[in-house]
């Protein structure tokens, strides 16, 4: 509809030469349009009428209405013109070899122009009204053909290449429709109307991509289709399959069915036989009884003449009685084998009804099966409520946990850091020992140059004091104040030598002190590289429960996932179950009426043998009242015969009965035959339901493990995580130990500092005394010297 929209608006929005040149073109697009609408609407009725292939049939009529929506391109401006062309096609013979590729249309059109040509200078809008009919007139049939053959056409593949024809048929006709009217154009308009060719070579491209692109998803849906039709293939395969196993499973059940039956058959063709045989046997006695009766008829008929007519009436009276005896013999012999039968139907139908209340005690467990199973249903249903419960307290607790991991992550981060501080501070601290060991060794140097000079001064003092000596008497004052110089350098003296005790043993404790601090540092170092171990093994476990975290987060969903779709198939279970409980309620309810009809059945029998007994004994009664009045022959004979009658009517009924009774026998069978089936169907499905509450139940073990692994797990995290408080703690602890040893190392380095400071103004400070009052000589000239590299010294002590 959007290239119809299209074509439309070029055809309004054609250049102005055009309408120009010929002012009907406006009412040539018009009516296409106008015809164009026609179509549309007819193939849309043909769609409506056809429900096959609709799709098809739509895409046959899209590309045909843009077929058709070409033509207002293409410059069909006069009737005229085209009559100019027809007789040029006429002399030159280049129309009749384009009007031969045209279908018949086209050569109605020419007719139609041939007979107009004339008329065209008359009056143009009156002939261009039915040539712009005629052009734009299509044949129905060729338009709705397709919709009859998708209709007809059923099958999805055939109507997709179908389609694919159709494409291409209609394509054909396009180029057929659109060939002669361009080179009509063309020999109207050669120069003029070159850039309305390249216009149209231009639009015949784009047409050729829109129809390639049709063409291409056109093929892409095909072979869409083929994949589809191939699954579906594959599906009924597996299907086919299925139903062969079920084929096979139901056809055993009907053989062993079939062979119970057999069984039954063959039960009942013995009785039947042993039946037969006995009612020959009495028959064959009947029959020799009847020959006997013959031959005593004879003799009595041949002894007619010497014996009376009493006698012979004895004689008659006495073979009635003997038939009469056998008949009693025969009767007595159908009713005790009425009695055997009798006995065995009793014990059939106290069978059948243990069998019916062995299958109402079955159904009755069922039932409470089935309330155990729906109860325990609502049981998985409250667990799995409180698993959901506990799945989302462990969520939150997974939640708290993750937050107590960051900060504790945080934590051990920063801990990280202050272990890195330390391990700085530490490295500082041995870089301070090792310039406290150097300025140890300095000092020790230092004081043992200082002991040497001390040494030689004290030579160079006496050596001093024995010339003063020897000055005393030119200088007393000067005696005088070298007496107090002296004093106060044997103080000095002594002094100095008691700070040198001070300083050995400040020196030694300093060694001591220096070598506890080395194995302090040592066991530090020892305590930093397991500590570093154990941040490793630390991080390894965190990753590790990041990794299990994760696993038990995926098998979680999973859970969630199998939960659900073990709670729908729960629900869609107990839906079946309760099902297939009402029909087997209803079945119960029909066998319950079915037996109550039976037994009913059963009392009338018993009744009608209840009769029959009453019978036979009024029988006996009436046979011993015919043994006592044989005098009276002729009247106890017909009355004989009267009972014999009775007797025959009574046997056919007895007949009548029993055929009744093997009919209420074959009903029976039948209903045990259907109460059979229907058991073994309530077997199947109480296995099916058994399975699938054994498969519950261990669904339900599952999930318990899983429940408990995951606590566990949880555990072990809280214990991982409890460790790794107690770890920092102590790892706090640690550093606080060590801040407070570097804060005693570092006390106890300035004390040290401080000393060997105060030792070092203390012997500057004498050195300036000695040299204020030492005279000028060689020694004193020494002196100096020696205290600038004291002073360097101190300047490189400051320094470090």
């Amino acid at each position: 509809m959007g290239l119809l929209a299209g074509s439309l608006y070029w055809s309004q929005a054609s250049p102005p030469f055009l309408s120009s040149g010929f002012p009907s073109s406006a009412l040539l697009g018009a009516r296409r349009r106008a015809a164009t609408r026609n179509l549309v609407s007819a193939a849309c009725c043909a769609n409506e009428e056809s429900l096959v292939g609709s799709a098809g049939a739509s895409r046959r009529r899209t590309l045909l209405l843009v077929g058709i929506s070409v033509l207002p391109f293409l410059k069909l401006r006069a009737i005229a013109a085209d009559g100019l062309l027809v007789e040029e096609s006429q002399s030159n013979g280049i129309g009749q070899q384009s009007y031969m590729v045209q279908p018949m249309s086209f050569r109605r059109r020419a007719k139609t122009i041939k007979q107009r040509v004339t008329e065209v200078d008359k009056d143009k809008q009156d002939l261009m009204l039915p040539d712009n009919q005629d052009i734009l007139m299509l044949d129905k049939q060729e338009v709705i053909m397709p919709d009859n053959q998708d209709a007809i056409v059923g099958d999805k593949q055939d109507d997709k290449l179908l389609d694919i024809q159709s494409v291409k048929d209609t394509m054909l006709e396009v180029v057929i429709y659109s060939y002669p009217i361009c080179l009509q154009q063309a020999a109207l308009q050669n120069a003029p109307a070159s850039s309305f060719v390249s216009f149209l070579n231009e639009f015949g491209i784009v047409a050729s991509g829109v129809l390639g692109a049709l063409y291409a998803t056109s093929q892409k849906e095909m072979t869409s289709i083929e994949s589809h039709v191939e699954s579906m293939k594959d599906k009924l395969t597996e299907k086919e399959a299925e139903m062969s196993s079920l084929k096979e499973s139901f056809e055993k059940i009907l053989q062993r069915e079939q062979e119970e039956k057999k069984n039954q058959i063959r039960n009942f063709k013995e009785k039947e036989s042993s039946l037969l045989t006995q009612l020959d046997s009495a028959n064959g006695t009947a029959a020799s009884l009847q020959l006997e009766l013959n031959d005593n008829r004879k003799l009595v008929e041949e002894l007619k003449g010497c014996i009376s007519d009493l006698e012979s009436n004895v004689a008659k009276t006495v073979r009635d009685k003997k038939l009469l005896e056998a008949k009693v013999k025969e009767k007595v012999d159908s009713i005790n084998v009425l009695q055997d039968k009798l006995c065995m139907l009793s014990l059939d139908t106290s069978d059948k009804e243990n069998n019916i209340q062995d299958l109402k005690s079955s159904l009755s467990e069922k039932e409470t099966e089935c309330a155990q199973l729906i109860s325990n249903v609502e049981h998985l249903k409250n667990e799995l409520a409180v698993a959901n419960s506990t799945i989302e307290e462990l969520k939150q607790e997974l939640l708290i946990s993750k937050t107590e991991l960051s900060s504790k992550i945080s934590s051990i981060g920063s801990l990280n850091q202050q272990i890195q501080m330390l391990e700085s501070e530490k490295d500082s601290a041995l870089q301070r020992v090792q310039d406290l060991i150097k300025d140890y060794s300095d000092l020790e140097s230092s004081s043992e140059k200082r002991t040497a000079l001390t040494s030689e001064l004290l030579s160079k003092k006496d050596e001093q004091l024995h010339l003063l000596e020897q000055k005393l008497e030119l200088a007393l004052e000067e005696v005088k104040n070298s007496t107090i110089v002296i004093a106060e350098l044997r103080e000095e003296k002594d002094s100095a030598k008691a700070l040198l005790e001070r300083e050995t043993i400040s020196m030694k404790k300093l060694n001591d002190e220096l070598q506890a601090n080395i194995e302090a540092l040592e066991d530090s170092k020892v305590e930093a590289s397991n500590l570093s171990k154990e941040l490793e093994e630390a991080r390894v476990s965190y990753k590790k429960l990041m990794s299990e975290l994760s696993e038990i987060q995926h098998s979680f969903v999973e859970m969630e996932k199998l939960l659900t779709q073990s709670v729908e198939e729960a629900k869609f279970s107990t839906k079946l179950m309760s099902d297939e409980l009402i029909s087997v309620k209803e079945n119960l309810r029909r066998t319950k009426e079915e037996l109550d009809i039976e037994s009913k059945e059963l009392n009338d029998i018993i009744i009608d043998h209840a009769n029959l007994k009453k019978e036979l004994v009024e029988t006996y009664k009436k046979l011993e009242n015919a043994v006592n009045e044989l005098k009276e022959e002729r009247k106890i004979a017909s009355k004989l015969n009267k009972e014999l009658e009775v007797l025959r009517k009574q046997i056919q009924r007895d007949s009548e009965a029993r055929k009744t009774l093997e009919a209420d026998l074959d009903e029976a069978t039948k209903s045990l035959d259907e109460m059979n089936k229907s058991a073994l169907l309530l077997s199947t499905k109480l296995e099916s339901t058994s399975s699938r509450c054994t498969s519950l139940e261990a669904e339900k073990d599952m999930l318990l493990l899983s429940f408990t692994e995951q606590k566990r797990a949880v555990q072990e995290a809280r214990e991982d995580i409890e460790d790794a408080q107690n770890l920092i703690l102590k790892l706090g602890n640690e550093k606080e130990n060590l801040e407070r040893w570097t804060k005693k190392l570092e006390e106890e380095l300035s004390s040290a500092k401080g000393e060997i400071l105060r030792l070092r103004r203390k012997i500057s400070s004498e050195k300036e005394h000695s040299s204020v009052y030492q005279p000028k000589t060689e020694v004193t000239a020494g002196a100096p010297i020696t205290a600038r590299k004291t002073n360097s010294r101190r300047k490189k002590g400051g320094s470090t």
